[in-house]
């Protein structure tokens, strides 16, 4: 069992290296995360889920992992309210655009992806940033392992008339699609974010983007992803936010089929 309050890890300022966090909720010494993290050839199954009751145990025990970079840190925490159950992950980030790189903490699901699946978590913002576009929540890698590997898709968070709202990026194709038919996201009240992918390497796939259940975007007839082995990141990672400090606060993690 894990405290109501549970430092992870933290990580200095400057150059230093990837701070894995280690088996559960023990802290990790330092390291590369492309050498600590080696790739998964397993498939990803379905359904997984972690609400963090047990720490980290959910994604070690599923061969993924969890990280902190520059002056980032992880805790498990039990206040404000977690969305379900007694605790829920605090990832913090320093989004200061005076440091070179970008600070991040997210957790890592890898292996060969389902053809179609469902990608979602709960998450909570306490309070209102601005946003210079690039608050990233879920990071989608694909390659042959995480060293020869590239970006796919990205759901993000960016300011538009004061207000956060969602977006997804398109690394394949290199464009940029807005949400419409959802409200901004809630500011100090959880909501859900889900993302469908129907693989393809041809234009023949399909992406939707679900706000609270509700449809925010959907693509079709693209190219979702150009291989098979991959990585679902989740978590907090910005570059230019104000004010500065953000911790976001994540819950109910799932990769389910459709049902």
């Amino acid at each position: 069992m894990v405290p109501a309050t549970l430092a992870i890890a933290w990580l200095a300022l400057g150059c230093e290296p990837t701070v894995l966090i280690g088996t559960c909720a023990e802290a990790a010494s330092g390291g590369t995360a492309g050498a600590s993290a080696a790739a998964n050839a397993d498939a990803v199954t379905m359904p997984w889920s972690t609400s963090f009751e047990q720490g980290l145990c959910d994604y070690h025990s599923a061969q993924g992992y969890c990280y902190a970079r520059h002056a980032a840190s992880l805790s498990i925490v039990s206040s404000p309210t977690p969305h379900t159950g007694k605790y829920m992950a605090a990832f913090t980030v320093n989004a200061d655009d005076s440091t070179a790189d970008r600070s991040q903490t997210r957790c890592v699901r890898q292996g060969v992806m389902p053809q179609t699946a469902y990608y979602g978590a709960w998450y909570f913002i306490p309070e209102l940033h601005t946003s210079d576009g690039n608050w990233n929540l879920f990071h989608f890698l694909g390659g042959v392992s995480e060293v020869d590997s590239h970006p796919l898709w990205d759901v993000s968070l960016v300011t538009v008339d004061g207000k956060l709202e969602l977006y997804v990026l398109n690394f394949l194709n290199r464009t940029r699609s807005a949400v419409s038919g959802v409200p901004p996201v809630p500011i100090g009240s959880w909501f859900h974010v889900e993302l469908k992918l129907v693989r393809s390497a041809q234009a023949n796939g399909e992406l939707t983007l679900y706000q609270d259940g509700e449809v925010a975007l959907h693509l079709t007839k693209v190219m979702t992803d150009d291989t098979d082995w991959g990585q679902w990141y989740v978590g907090n990672y910005a570059k230019t936010l104000t004010p500065a400090l953000s911790t976001v606060y994540v819950d109910d993690v799932t990769i389910r089929e459709e049902q």
